[in-house]
C-alpha cells in the first residue's frame, strides 16, 4: 500500500535493488510515475551524502588532521553544492536537448530517471577501503555518468549522440566546479572522489 502521498518505500528499494542489477527498465517505469518524483530527489541526496562520507572516512583513515571540521565542509556543505549541481546538470541537459537540438523531453521525467540514476554515486561510501580509494570513487561516478545517459535516453527520442552529448555537458559543469571547490585544502568543499585533487 502507498504511503506518504503515493511514495511507497518498499517500491523504491525493489527499484534500487533492480538497477543494481542493472535493470534500467526502471527508468521506463519511473518516469511516468508522479509518486517518483520526491523519492527520485531523496535518491540523489543520499546517494550524494554517502559519497560524502565515503571521502570523510577515507580522510580520516589516511590521519589528516581536522576530521570533524573536515566532515562538515566536506560531507554536509559538498553534498549540498554537489546536488545543487546536480540540479545544474539536468537543467542543462534539458536546455541542450530542448534548446539546442530541438528535441521533446520532460523536466519532471528527467528529475525522476535521473534522481533514480545517482543511486551508484552511494558506492563511494566504500572509498575507505586501503588500496582501492581511487578506484572506487572514480567507479561511482564513472558508473553515475553512465546511468544518467541512459536515464535521459528513457525520457526522449533524441539520439543516443545527442542524448550523450547533452548528458557529457551537464557532467562536465557538475565535475568541473566540483573539483574547484576542492583544490583549496584549506576550505575543501565537494564530496567523494574530489578529496584527491585536493592532497595531490
Amino acid at each position: 500500500m502507498s504511503q506518504a502521498g503515493g511514495f511507497d518505500p518498499q517500491v523504491l528499494v525493489n527499484r534500487l535493488m533492480r538497477l543494481a542489477r542493472l535493470d534500467t527498465s526502471v527508468f521506463d517505469e519511473v518516469k511516468s510515475d508522479v509518486n517518483a518524483t520526491i523519492p527520485a530527489i531523496v535518491v540523489a541526496v543520499v546517494a550524494t551524502l554517502l559519497s560524502g562520507v565515503g571521502g570523510w572516512l577515507w580522510w580520516v583513515f589516511e590521519d589528516n588532521p581536522d576530521s570533524g571540521d573536515f566532515f562538515f565542509k566536506s560531507a554536509i556543505l559538498g553534498t549540498i553544492f554537489a546536488v545543487a549541481l546536480w540540479v545544474a546538470w539536468l537543467a542543462v541537459a534539458y536546455v541542450v536537448l530542448t534548446q539546442l537540438f530541438r528535441e521533446q523531453a520532460d523536466m519532471y521525467q528527467l528529475v525522476r530517471t535521473m534522481g533514480h540514476a545517482a543511486a551508484p554515486l552511494g558506492v563511494a561510501i566504500l572509498m575507505f577501503i586501503p588500496g582501492i580509494s581511487f578506484g572506487v570513487g572514480a567507479a561511482a561516478v564513472a558508473l553515475f555518468f553512465g546511468t544518467t545517459t541512459i536515464a535521459i535516453q528513457s525520457t526522449t527520442a533524441a539520439s543516443p549522440a545527442k542524448v550523450l552529448l547533452a548528458n557529457a555537458i551537464g557532467f562536465a559543469i557538475w565535475a568541473i566546479v566540483l573539483d574547484l571547490l576542492a583544490s583549496d585544502y584549506d576550505s575543501i568543499l565537494a564530496p567523494g572522489l574530489f578529496l584527491f585533487g585536493a592532497v595531490n
